[in-house]
């Protein structure tokens, strides 16, 4: 498939650029409250404010450049240079227009599309104007059309985006039990694909604004159980794994540690009926947990390594731990033992 119509490479391009600015952002924010919890928001820094202060409006600037830098990104993606100015317009008006993520996603597309329809006008123009059309007919004429295209994104997309939100901050009880559970099985189910990627993109929506997520914990937590729990495997149960197997769970601890589901993707290529089940019942049952106990997080990478960050962060340690469990066990259960595995290939 030509790379401008792959709608998933496209998309993931903007995400892959945001993410920058939403750690940066988040941490900037949750630094302004962990000031002001310990008093430390006392301290002058500056003329006339204070440490919390600084990074809080630090940080809410950083946030500020997350919608455009998505849309600008999936435009790049589609239309290359002439499509960020496009793209980033598309993002900024999404969030002047209250359709926010979804809006700025469907705009990068738009402005994408858009400009890449100009590239092909503009193509028959005589090659002295090609500084022409980089400096002028590209950015204003793909501002111009994607400004005016935007108008109805806002206006059917705003609702949308509303409602998503609302739901989010609403999740408790049962109904936070069971998506927790839905995420961490998602993040598990094909660790890093499309299914992955959906369930994550779900949760960075749901910390965008600066919220601090249970969604955003459980999405976490389903994608470092995986690779930890093989690799507890690999140490508890040797003659369930081959030499080379056992050598590769131990690079698992650090990418589990640090929030890399990827790493169980071997484990499971080489038996998926009896890996891929078990590590999304661990991841399922370790995002469950995370609502169980209301633990929060607002930020979308790091691991263990922004654990002091979370809302209830004990919880999340309790969730990690069992899903980790659970999934070293479900392997034991479910692989079979090395030697009979030779014999049955024999």
């Amino acid at each position: 498939m030509n790379r401008r119509w792959n709608i998933y490479k496209n998309m993931m391009n903007g995400v892959t650029h945001l993410l920058p600015f939403v750690v940066a952002g988040s941490i900037f924010i949750a630094l302004a409250f962990i000031f002001k919890a310990t008093n430390l928001g006392s301290l002058d820094f500056g003329t006339g404010t204070t440490i919390a202060t600084w990074f809080d409006t630090t940080g809410a600037l950083i946030m500020g450049f997350i919608l455009p830098v998505l849309g600008g990104y999936i435009a790049y993606a589609i239309a290359d240079r002439p499509g960020l100015v496009p793209g980033f317009v598309a993002g900024a008006l999404a969030v002047t227009g209250g359709s926010g993520f979804l809006g700025a996603i469907l705009g990068g597309f738009i402005s994408g599309y858009v400009t890449l329809g100009l590239i092909k006008l503009f193509t028959k123009l005589p090659y002295s104007w090609s500084g022409l059309k980089t400096i002028i007919l590209f950015p204003v004429f793909g501002v111009l059309f994607t400004a005016i295209l935007m108008l109805g994104v806002n206006v059917v997309i705003t609702p949308l985006s509303n409602g998503l939100q609302a739901f989010l901050n609403s999740l408790n009880g049962t109904s936070a039990i069971a998506i927790g559970f839905i995420a961490g099985a998602m993040m598990a189910y094909d660790m890093g694909g499309p299914v992955n990627k959906i369930a994550y993109l779900i949760g960075v929506a749901s910390i965008i604004e600066g919220n601090s997520s249970m969604l955003m914990a459980s999405v976490m937590v389903g994608g470092m159980t995986p690779p930890l729990g093989i690799a507890l495997a690999t140490i508890l149960f040797k003659n369930k794994f081959s030499k080379e197997q056992r050598k590769l769970g131990k690079s698992n601890w650090i990418m589990g540690a640090t929030f890399m589901t990827e790493g169980a993707i071997p484990f499971v290529s080489a038996n998926p009926k009896a890996v891929l089940p078990s590590i999304m019942a661990g991841s399922a049952f370790a995002g469950a947990l995370i609502a169980i106990f209301k633990t929060t997080l607002p930020i979308p990478h790091g691991g263990i390594l922004v654990i002091v960050f979370m809302h209830n962060w004990w919880g999340f340690i309790i969730s990690l731990v069992v899903g980790t469990l659970l999934t070293a066990i479900l392997l034991k259960l479910r692989l079979p033992h090395l030697n009979e595995e030779i014999e049955n290939l024999i």
